[in-house]
C-alpha cells in the first residue's frame, strides 16, 4: 500500500468526520457526543471522558477502513487495451475431473489468441476416469494447438508436484495457470497477457465469476462472495488502486516463467502453492497486477455439504502454510507484515458481509436507546460496506443486483470458515490428509453435474 495513493481518500473521510461532528443536530439526543464535547472543552476536569472517545475511535477506524475501500472501488480506466501476443504456456493439473477439464479445454479452443503462440500442458497423472483419452482426442481434433499430455505417475502427491511436472515442458515466456472447470471467454487470455508488454509487470490475475449462479439461494450468495473476494473481484481492483499487490488464487493467473524457474518451481510441501508463490513475488518487490477484463467462469457448489468440503480445503491450506510464510524473508523484506496484512484484509474485508449483520444489529440498538450520534456513525459504516458490495456486483457479477439480498447467506459462509479453522486436524499434509486437501469424488461429481 502506498501512502500517497490513500491520502486523497483519507482526506475526504476526515472532512466527513469533522463536518458530522460540527453540524450534528443539537436536537438529536446523544450522551456520547456530549461527553466528547465536554472533554475537549476542559480535558483536565473531564479526563474520564477519554474512554468514550477511545470507543468512538475504534468505530471511526472501521468507518475509515471501509470508507477507503468504498472510495477506491470507483473508477473505470484500469486494463491495458493494447494487446500483446507473446508465447504463452497454459498449464492445467487435473485428476479425475474429465467433465470439468472438457469445459476448460473447449473454451481454450475458442480463444481469440494466435495459435502459434499457445502451448497447452495438461497433467492428468493419477486419473482413472479417461481424462487422458479425452485429452488425446481433443489434441487430434485441434491440431493447430500445441498440446502436451502428461499422464505418467509422479512420486509425490498434491497439486504443486503436478504443476512442477508440467513446468518441465513449458517453453514459453509466460506461464498461465487454470483449474479444471474454468471457462474462459474468447478474450480472457489476451486481457490477462496484455500487461506483460511492459517489462515492469511480472504477474497478473483476472477475476473469476460464477456460471451457475441462478441455481438456488446458495449459488447466488456465492456469486456475491466471488465478486467481492473469493474470485478476486472488487478486492483485487481496490488493492491495486491503493498501491498494493493482488493475491494469486491459483487460477486465471499468469507469471513470467523465468520467475517460476528462479524459485525452483512450486513448493511441493506447501498446501497452498499459490499463496507461497505470491509470498515469493512480494518479497522480491513484485506486485501481482489485477486485470479486470480477463474474466473466467466456473461452476460452484450448489449444496451446503459440498461447499463445506471446498471451503475446508481452502482454509486448511492457508492456515497450515501461514506460519512458515511469516518466517520467509530476504535481504530487504520480511514475510511477517505481508501475511499479517493479508490476514487483516481477509478478516475485515473478506468477512464484510458478516460484519454488516453486526453493524445492522448495533444500528437497531442505538436507535432503540436513542443514541443518534453513534447511530449515524454506524449507518455511515453500513453505507460504505454496502457500497463496496454494490460496486462488486456491478463490476464482477455481471450486474446481477438481486444477489445483494443474499448477503446474510454469504456472511454465514464466511462465519463458517472462521469457525472451521478451530476444528481442523493439527497434522495435515498431502500424504496425511488428502481427504481434506484434494478435491474429493463427491465434490467433483457435484461440480460436473451442475
Amino acid at each position: 500500500m502506498k501512502i500517497t495513493k490513500i491520502i486523497p481518500y483519507v482526506s475526504i473521510l476526515l472532512a466527513i468526520f469533522i463536518l458530522l461532528h460540527i453540524f450534528f443536530p443539537g436536537t438529536w439526543p446523544s450522551g456520547v457526543k456530549a461527553l466528547i464535547d465536554a472533554f475537549f472543552l476542559n480535558p483536565l476536569m473531564n479526563w474520564w471522558c477519554i474512554f468514550p472517545i477511545i470507543g468512538l475511535g475504534i468505530l471511526a477506524g472501521l468507518v475509515m477502513y471501509y470508507g477507503i475501500h468504498f472510495l477506491a472501488s470507483f473508477g473505470t480506466k484500469y486494463d491495458t487495451e493494447e494487446f500483446y501476443y507473446t508465447g504463452v504456456s497454459i498449464v492445467i493439473a487435473s485428476k479425475n475431473e474429465k467433465i470439468l477439464l472438457e469445459r476448460t479445454l473447449n473454451s481454450i479452443a475458442k480463444l481469440d489468441y494466435p495459435r502459434d503462440k499457445l502451448q497447452i500442458v495438461v497433467v492428468t497423472s493419477g486419473s482413472t476416469d479417461n481424462s487422458t483419452d479425452f485429452c488425446k482426442m481433443f489434441s487430434e481434433k485441434h491440431k493447430d494447438l500445441e498440446m502436451i499430455i502428461l499422464s505418467e505417475d509422479i512420486p509425490k502427491r498434491g497439486k504443486p508436484a503436478a504443476l512442477n511436472y508440467g513446468l518441465e515442458y513449458v517453453n514459453n515466456e509466460i506461464f498461465v495457470l487454470y483449474d479444471s472447470g474454468c471457462v474462459l471467454t474468447p478474450d480472457t487470455l489476451k486481457y490477462l497477457i496484455a500487461p506483460f508488454q511492459y517489462e515492469k509487470n511480472k504477474a497478473t490475475i483476472g477475476p473469476v465469476l460464477v456460471k451457475n449462479w441462478k441455481e438456488n439461494a446458495l449459488t447466488r450468495a456465492i456469486l456475491l462472495d466471488y465478486s467481492t473476494i473469493a474470485g478476486g473481484g472488487i478486492l483485487f481492483e481496490i488493492k491495486n488502486r491503493i498501491g498494493a499487490s493482488a493475491y494469486s488464487f491459483g487460477r486465471n493467473f499468469a507469471v513470467r516463467t523465468e520467475y517460476l524457474r528462479k524459485y525452483g518451481g512450486f513448493n511441493e510441501d506447501s498446501l497452498t502453492e499459490d499463496l507461497y508463490l505470491s509470498q515469493l513475488l512480494n518479497l522480491d518487490g513484485i506486485d501481482i497486477l489485477f486485470t479486470s477484463k480477463a474474466k473466467v467462469y466456473e461452476h460452484v457448489p450448489n449444496s451446503w455439504d459440498i461447499l463445506k468440503v471446498q471451503r475446508t480445503r481452502w482454509m486448511a491450506g492457508f492456515l497450515l502454510d501461514a506460519p512458515q510464510l511469516m518466517e520467509m524473508k530476504n535481504e530487504e523484506k520480511d514475510g511477517k507484515p505481508i501475511i499479517i496484512a493479508r490476514n487483516l484484509t481477509m478478516f475485515l474485508f473478506g468477512n464484510m458481509d458478516s460484519w454488516m449483520n453486526l453493524v445492522i444489529g448495533f444500528s437497531i440498538l442505538f436507535f432503540l436507546i436513542g443514541e443518534y450520534y453513534l447511530l449515524t456513525w454506524a449507518l455511515i459504516c453500513l453505507f460504505f460496506q454496502f457500497g463496496c458490495l454494490f460496486n462488486a456486483v456491478r463490476k464482477y457479477a455481471d450486474k446481477h443486483y438481486s444477489v445483494l439480498f443474499y448477503f446474510p447467506i454469504s456472511g454465514f459462509i464466511h462465519l463458517y470458515m472462521i469457525l472451521r479453522q478451530f476444528t481442523l486436524p493439527e497434522d495435515m499434509g498431502w500424504d496425511q490428509t488428502p481427504m481434506i486437501l484434494e478435491k474429493q469424488e463427491k465434490e467433483i461429481n457435484a461440480l460436473s453435474n451442475n
